[in-house]
């Protein structure tokens, strides 16, 4: 009888030590099918964490966190997924290579499993709904009516995983409340500016009237005009004097403007420098555009925007520099977003054009 009360102190002290033990560290395993990834990497708050693949695409290691959280999860491939991770979860993932992070499925009905559950299905469901575009397009009450549509899909999945991390769970639904906030909050707004938008990309479609520009400063002197170039090619190269990927173009752009001189096409470089980088005066913006091209020796057309800059800008869409524009000899639109002077493909698309 002494021997049976010691043996079960005994087995009540190991099971003890194990379940502690439990909590200090979390296991994460699964199977990565049509895998040919070596390793997942797991980062985030100061964690990086390397785990094997298997050549028969299992994995299974231990890790410890400092905190609940959430991860960023990658392949060796740069698939890039998310995992909750907590000390004393016990993960186990299935997942396909193919669609990394969308077919991610953790077996279990435990907290681990579903809160992991939880939020990929939550993204998968978020995924479907398409950006803010798509929301801020519509009428006000096809809007209304998709905000609460998504609504009410994030808080059926809250009730599919019933014991998913509370924490986790409350800031998701806090998360998505702000942002459905924001979307109705702003809706006036941005409703009429995607509009516009809508309506200067139809403007900006291949064959429609390029948006036209006028009396820009010639740095040769004088003054230009798109209409100048009518019966010619355009090749315009937007940039300003503070852009370094601008710059970087340079080069690439004069050994294009020597090799095509004696073809039908105008190179025309139109520099955005403006007074808010300067100060607030538009002479300082001037100054530094004329410095630059001499400088730097520019060929071609070099143009000033000026003031105009804003509308030239707005009515191009130019939401980043360097940005390239083709136009034909009619000034109709070949590609309002082409490709760049260093892209070797430009000579053979410029080669293809009938009449250069």
């Amino acid at each position: 009888m002494r021997r049976l009360s010691v043996l079960i102190v005994i087995l009540t002290f190991l099971g003890s030590c194990k379940s502690e033990h439990a909590k200090e560290y979390l296991t994460f395993s699964g199977t990565i099918e049509n895998s040919v990834d070596s390793t997942l990497t797991i980062q985030g708050n100061g964690l990086t964490k390397i785990i094997k693949i298997s050549e028969d695409g299992t994995f299974k290691d231990t890790l410890k966190v400092s905190e609940a959280r959430l991860f960023n999860l990658y392949s060796s491939s740069n698939a890039r997924g998310i995992v909750f991770l907590k000390n004393g979860y016990h993960l186990k993932l299935t997942s396909n290579s193919n669609n990394f992070f969308k077919s991610f499925k953790y077996k279990g009905n435990d907290e681990a499993a579903d809160s992991n559950n939880f939020f990929v299905s939550r993204y998968i469901f978020g995924q479907s709904s398409g950006n803010v575009k798509g929301f801020m397009i519509l009428e006000k009450e096809a809007f209304i009516k998709k905000i609460k549509h998504f609504r009410k899909g994030m808080d059926s999945i809250s009730k599919i995983y019933p014991n998913a991390n509370k924490s986790m769970v409350e800031d998701s639904n806090e998360q998505n409340e702000n942002f459905f906030k924001k979307l109705e909050d702003n809706y006036d707004v941005l409703h009429a500016q995607i509009l516009e938008q809508a309506i200067s990309e139809e403007k900006l479609k291949k064959g429609n009237k390029a948006p036209d520009f006028s009396n820009y400063e010639n740095y040769s002197g004088g003054t230009s005009s798109l209409s100048d170039f009518l019966g010619s090619y355009v090749y315009i190269d937007i940039w300003a004097t503070w852009c370094r990927p601008c710059i970087a173009q340079f080069p690439y752009l004069k050994m294009l403007e020597k090799e095509y001189k004696n073809k039908n096409i105008s190179f025309i470089s139109i520099s955005t420098d403006d007074d808010r980088r300067s100060n607030g005066s538009w002479e300082k913006a001037r100054n530094k555009w004329t410095t630059m091209v001499k400088d730097r020796d520019l060929t071609g057309i070099q143009l000033w925007a000026g003031k105009d800059d804003a509308r030239f800008s707005r009515e191009y869409m130019i939401r980043s520099i360097p940005r390239f524009i083709l136009i034909d000899p009619k000034g109709n639109i070949i590609d309002s977003n082409t490709l760049s002077p260093a892209n070797p493909s430009l000579r053979k698309m410029l080669n293809e054009l009938p009449g250069i």
